[in-house]
């Protein structure tokens, strides 16, 4: 089998994907011995490609070649690829799960399979693309009623049934005449500036109508005629308004306006959508959100709703059974009821809350103000099956008590906790003793000076040790203006330190705009799998030592670092705009050293050791603080 896939990297992972689902010898010979490619396929996409594509089962053959159309690295996000599927009809609903987490478990599977590469930076895969080959190799086998149209092909099908049109399409055809069109995809392509009435009265059959990024300021009335639509996308256009008879659109479950900027009201129509599922109203000019919500039974995903007085209310939300994700804005509009609004939402995965925060005074708001949103923030209390939380400008003075108070009790799922400009919080709730928690963000908490204990809590107890933070993989700080000091210190948790693990996950550490910060903590040397750092604008920092595990560092614009010790297994140090960097000592293991505007290059270099051999030896000026190398990425 491995013969066959002839030395390629991707033809080994591709086949590994289909071998990864088969248990016994008799399967094994069966792939070996089977049908690798078809008549008239082109060699490059024949053999191992066509063969993981062959073993797919139905419904992810046609996820997979619908995948294909897109655009090339087009970045391809679970979240919206799965409710692409479901309005295609491509997902099959199964007992006891709702039809996008269906679609989300294929989303997986073609991960698994390798046929979709996920991207490093998202932990749970939430993004991924798809190699060019196996693009070529979905459109090929597509090529009689599917189209991926660009500059090089042009030409229009008879019997269309799915067309998307690249940026770089001048003349954008005439769609009207495709009449068994099922979907029609336009990204970013600012030629797509008017939809003729005529479109909307003879595709009849149009179930997807992607117009993302286009140049479009006008949606007819005729788009009540579109009934079998399920999913319409108008995210970055120019659109000012919808007309009322988008409340025609029965079939219709999908509903993006993310990025309308000059978008200023929502019909009343919107309301009687009763089938949408997926509404999406982000970064718009909308001031007023329409009473009604309650009555769409069907919503699995809600981003951008606020509380609009006279309109939509928080406590609609306790109707709203079959809820999953949800993102709340403007929440210093919002009044403190007297209920747990979220209180119904049982199988509530993902909560956004934001207020506005405004140009560079981020606490501009009023201590009245404040305490009010402090307890509309107190009875967002979410269910225990929760795994993502994001609060974004939240100008509280505390965190709400349900994030501070044994949090792992009441989000004992949670997986990524983001905190994003709680400026006026100075002390961070007790992240480490979440028992999933994969990713920890913290960004632009600029009233913390010390961080510590408080972070760390009380950890996970077991019957040998107390573990901090024991599924962490990725840590993120990032704009902490005032940080000064950072510790990992946990004496004050266990008597011995043998009885204590701290962050045994921890792989990757992302030290960003931290001008304050004097020095790393003293017991990040104890975290065992720590793979990767980045540090950026840490401009008090001098010294960066003793991490035995670390392999790869990226320092940048770090004005006072000077030295870089005793970290013995370090293969990979990328340095840029570090004046002051003039000393290396026991960096044995290093194989590749790029210096980028680095003055003091040369002096480092011979700090080495005279016999050490460097695979890979770069120094240059000029970059400007751009990335100029490659492996540049906390990520790769």
């Amino acid at each position: 089998i491995v013969k066959k896939c002839d030395g390629l990297p991707l033809a080994i992972k591709v086949v590994a994907g289909v071998l990864s689902t088969k248990r016994t010898r008799a399967e094994w010979e069966s792939i070996r011995d089977s049908k690798w490619s078809i008549h008239g396929l082109p060699r490059e996409l024949g053999g191992p490609l066509y063969l993981s594509y062959s073993n797919l089962p139905p419904e992810l053959k046609q996820c997979f070649l619908w995948c294909a159309l897109l655009p090339s690295n087009f970045v391809i996000r679970r979240d919206a690829v799965a409710y692409w599927w479901v309005a295609e009809g491509f997902v099959t609903e199964v007992h006891g799960y709702s039809i996008h987490e269906v679609a989300e478990e294929y989303y997986h599977e073609l991960i698994r399979r390798n046929l979709l590469q996920p991207r490093p930076e998202f932990v749970d895969k939430g993004e991924s693309t798809m190699h060019d080959l196996l693009r070529s190799l979905g459109q090929f086998l597509t090529k009689d009623h599917s189209i991926f149209m660009n500059m090089e092909y042009s030409k229009a099908l008879p019997n269309l049934r799915h067309l998307c049109i690249s940026n770089d399409v001048e003349e954008i055809p005439a769609i009207e005449k495709q009449k068994c069109l099922r979907s029609l995809l336009v990204f970013d392509n600012k030629n797509f500036m008017k939809i003729y009435k005529d479109i909307f009265r003879e595709l009849k059959h149009i179930r997807v109508l992607v117009l993302s990024g286009t140049s479009i300021q006008i949606i007819p009335e005729s788009v009540g005629n579109f009934l079998l639509l399920r999913l319409l996308d108008l995210s970055y256009t120019k659109i000012q308004k919808l007309p009322e008879s988008i409340g025609k659109l029965t079939s219709l479950e999908y509903l993006s306006l993310h990025g309308c900027i000059h978008l200023d009201s929502l019909p009343d129509s919107l309301m009687r959508l009763s089938n949408i599922s997926f509404l999406e109203l982000e970064q718009t000019a909308i001031d007023h959100f329409p009473k009604g919500v309650a009555k769409l039974q069907q919503l699995y995903n809600l981003r951008g709703v606020f509380d609009s007085g006279t309109g939509f209310r928080l406590d609609e939300l306790q109707c709203l059974s079959n809820i999953q994700r949800l993102r709340i804005v403007k929440l210093e509009k919002a009044a403190p009821g007297g209920s747990f609004v979220l209180k119904n939402c049982l199988h509530l995965r993902e909560l956004w809350l934001g207020c506005t925060i405004g140009g560079h005074d981020k606490t501009y708001y009023q201590a009245n103000e404040i305490e009010r949103i402090q307890q509309v923030y107190e009875l967002l209390i979410p269910s225990p099956s929760l795994l993502y939380i994001f609060l974004v400008g939240f100008p509280g003075v505390r965190f709400p008590d349900w994030l501070c108070s044994e949090p792992e009790r009441k989000m004992p799922n949670l997986g990524h906790m983001h905190l994003n400009d709680c400026t006026s919080c100075s002390v961070l709730p007790p992240a480490g003793q979440m028992p999933e928690l994969l990713v920890f963000k913290i960004k632009g908490a600029d009233a913390i000076v010390n961080m510590g204990a408080e972070l760390l809590g009380k950890g996970v107890n077991s019957a040998k040790h107390i573990t901090i933070f024991p599924k962490l993989e990725l840590l993120l700080i990032t704009n902490m203006s005032n940080l000064e000091s950072w510790s990992l210190n946990t004496w004050n948790l266990c008597g011995k330190s043998e009885q204590l693990v701290l962050m045994p996950c921890l792989k990757r550490l992302f030290l960003n705009d931290c001008p304050k910060l004097r020095a790393l903590p003293e017991d990040l040397h104890r975290i065992a799998n720590l793979r990767r750092i980045h540090i950026e604008g840490a401009h008090t920092l001098q010294e960066v030592d003793n991490l035995p595990s670390v392999l790869w560092l990226k320092v940048k614009n770090n004005r006072c670092l000077r030295r870089i010790s005793n970290l013995c297994n370090l293969k990979d140090l990328l340095a840029q705009d570090c004046p002051a960097l003039y000393q290396a000592e026991n960096l044995i293991s290093l194989k590749r050293l790029y210096m980028v505007d680095c003055h003091n290059a040369k002096q480092f270099r011979m700090s080495l050791l005279e016999d050490q051999q460097l695979a890979v030896h770069v120094v240059t000026v000029g970059a400007d603080g751009r990335d100029i190398f490659p492996d540049e990425s906390l990520y790769n």
